[in-house]
């Protein structure tokens, strides 16, 4: 397991490099031109402004930026945390019944509810749970939620319902924890939407292949209770399919982050790129190239990390991965 481990490890530094060099050719030559600068050179001074803004061409530096392009990350972070938990913790119940009860009327009901959960785009659910569940100007819902914001800061006052909504003051310990998880909870919910639709169907029909194998039949005939069969046996290896599903949509997974993020106001990477965007100096549009820089290599890190580490639940679900 070791060796397998850091095989997969030195692939994804190697991909890392292969990312961090494609991006400066494109970032750097496109903002800051090198002029005359030996090309080596310019690659080394560039790794090393990455974390604290240091320009090609006044070489000043930026020495919040890692402080806040890494709050900023930390809270994206634990959007899709928790994403992955309602993810996780809806599609295996939701996938097991409808197998388990395959043709029933319960199943069809089921396949309708993740198609419908499918189709609709993630950013539509946002919305639709912002206005219904959250604590905005006229909404039509509840109010059981706050609608933007991050626990313990105000936002900007667009969208809130002052009848409703009041600035929550910063906790402490598990007191903060409780309001950072109630802050996610509507963004969390809007994102995993989509991916509860898609990931469900998947290990349902991977679960329906593996009730049809013989050591299914064999676990049967030695008298095995149907939830011991469907829970110790198939969806141990149905999950050889489930888990790789998952991680491979993580990609748009952090995409709609980006988007649920800007939607709730919630002060994480994609209020940070809008921002980054929209920085306007002098009436002059600008481009900080080292924020943005800084913030995709964190997401393609956070990509590569997820593909190892699925890799290696594979390997310890399913020995035989490990071969390849």
């Amino acid at each position: 397991m070791g060796a397998f481990v850091l095989r997969r490890l030195a692939l994804g530094l190697l991909v890392m490099f292969v990312a961090l060099s494609g991006s400066f050719l494109l970032f750097a030559a496109k903002f800051e031109p090198l002029h005359s600068t030996p090309l080596l050179h310019s690659y080394w001074v560039w790794l090393r402004g990455i974390p604290n803004g240091r320009s090609f061409e006044t070489g000043l530096l930026n020495p919040h930026l890692m402080s806040f392009i890494g709050g900023a990350f930390g809270r994206t972070m634990l959007l899709l945390a928790l994403t992955l938990v309602f993810v996780v913790v809806i599609s295996i119940p939701v996938a097991c019944i409808s197998a388990a009860r395959q043709g029933s009327a319960l199943d069809y009901l089921l396949r309708i509810s993740t198609y419908v959960a499918w189709a609709v785009p993630g950013i539509i659910v946002a919305v639709l749970l912002q206005e219904g569940f959250g604590r905005t100007a006229g909404g039509w819902g509840t109010g059981w939620f706050p609608s933007v914001g991050w626990a313990g800061e105000c936002p900007n006052g667009q969208g809130i319902d002052p009848h409703n909504f009041r600035c929550p003051a910063a906790g402490h310990g598990l007191t903060h924890v409780g309001q950072v998880l109630y802050h996610l909870t509507l963004p969390a919910l809007a994102l995993a939407l989509v991916f509860i639709g898609v990931h469900s169907r998947y290990l349902r029909n991977s679960l329906i292949e593996a009730l049809d194998e013989p050591y299914i039949t064999v676990a049967r005939a030695k008298g095995l209770p149907e939830r011991v069969v469907l829970f110790r046996h198939a969806l141990r290896n149905a999950f050889v399919a489930f888990v790789p599903a998952l991680v491979s949509d993580l990609g748009l997974l952090l995409g709609g982050a980006l988007a649920v993020d800007y939607i709730f106001q919630l002060g994480g990477l994609g209020t940070v790129f809008v921002a980054l965007l929209e920085l306007d100096i002098d009436g002059v549009p600008q481009v900080d190239v080292y924020a943005l820089q800084l913030a995709l290599l964190l997401g393609a890190a956070v990509i590569l990390t997820a593909s190892i580490l699925s890799e290696v639940v594979l390997a310890l679900i399913d020995p035989r991965t490990k071969a390849d």
